[in-house]
């Protein structure tokens, strides 16, 4: 009998790989962008040669920037870590960002340092309001492009194929049996039970749907539909085809004027609401 494979869900906490080709494909565009600036600069204005204008150009524009390279995948990754944790632990993270921040302003200030370029006070002025200014613009990035993605396509990476003897297909889940109040969720390559009553939201992405617990994110392989008939439909609401919250998490609602909008969870998520299941919270107003 020959063994089948089965694909396990990658714990989705960390993942360095993409955060680092985030991190190259902005960075390396600006990079070359502004030497592409200096050595024209120094060959028109300056009268350089175009050799050493290169040269000159490479060096400083790598020694003041290169470090966010590396330092912004990990501002992505600790920003991903505390998305829905801002009220618990704000301090734990603006510490954490400041430790980053600090550290990669060391880089050029030791750099002029070795070369007498600047004295350390002088270096430290120039390069930490810019530090600074780049932590707030990597946010914009992550908050505008990466925040809601980043969600859902991570949570359906999957690791290395396991090899298995062959077993049952898996069955679909049943309907909720009365006095059920867990379910059986995968993370990384381990399962666990999570208690229904502190679920937050739940959110389909691709063949699982990812389940918020508690800040916590889990997976399950199943439908959106599915795992939705084993929720108490008194406790969850649906607000998007792809999105289930419970009642007692939402913290606020912002409409656009398309009619769509935006449903503030208050652990910090904030889900797209489309116009069609915003028509169901209509129940909620009083009788006319």
């Amino acid at each position: 009998m020959s063994a089948r494979t089965l694909h396990l869900p990658r714990d989705a906490a960390w993942p360095l790989r993409s955060d680092f080709k985030t991190s190259l494909i902005g960075w390396g565009g600006f990079i070359a962008l502004l030497t592409c600036y200096c050595m024209a600069y120094q060959v028109i204005v300056d009268n350089i040669p175009a050799e050493r204008a290169s040269a000159i150009s490479i060096t400083e524009v790598f020694k003041n920037w290169g470090v966010w390279l590396v330092t912004t995948p990990v501002i992505f990754a600790t920003l991903r870590k505390y998305s829905t944790k801002w009220h618990d632990r704000a301090v734990e993270f603006v510490a954490l960002v400041a430790i980053v921040v600090f550290l990669s302003t060391a880089v050029p200030v030791a750099i002029d340092l070795l070369t007498n370029a600047r004295d350390a006070a002088t270096s430290l002025m120039i390069f930490l309001p810019r530090y600074v200014a780049v932590v707030g613009v990597v946010y914009l990035v992550w908050h505008v492009f990466l925040r809601d993605r980043r969600a859902l396509t991570e949570s359906v990476d999957v690791a290395p194929a396991i090899e298995l003897e062959p077993a049952p297909l898996t069955p679909e889940p049943e309907p909720a049996a009365a006095g059920q109040d867990a379910l059986l969720v995968s993370k990384g390559a381990d399962q666990c039970l999570i208690l229904i009553s502190r679920i937050e939201c739940v959110s389909a992405a691709g063949n699982y749907v990812e389940i918020v617990e508690r800040g916590q994110r889990y997976l399950m392989r199943a439908t959106l539909k599915q795992v939705e008939d084993l929720l108490p439909a008194t406790d969850f609401i649906r607000i998007h085809r792809c999105h289930l919250v419970r009642r007692d998490e939402i913290e606020r609602i912002k409409t656009q004027p398309s009619g769509n909008g935006t449903v503030q969870l208050r652990g910090g998520q904030a889900l797209p609401m489309s116009k069609k299941h915003k028509q169901a919270l209509q129940r909620y107003r009083p009788a006319e």
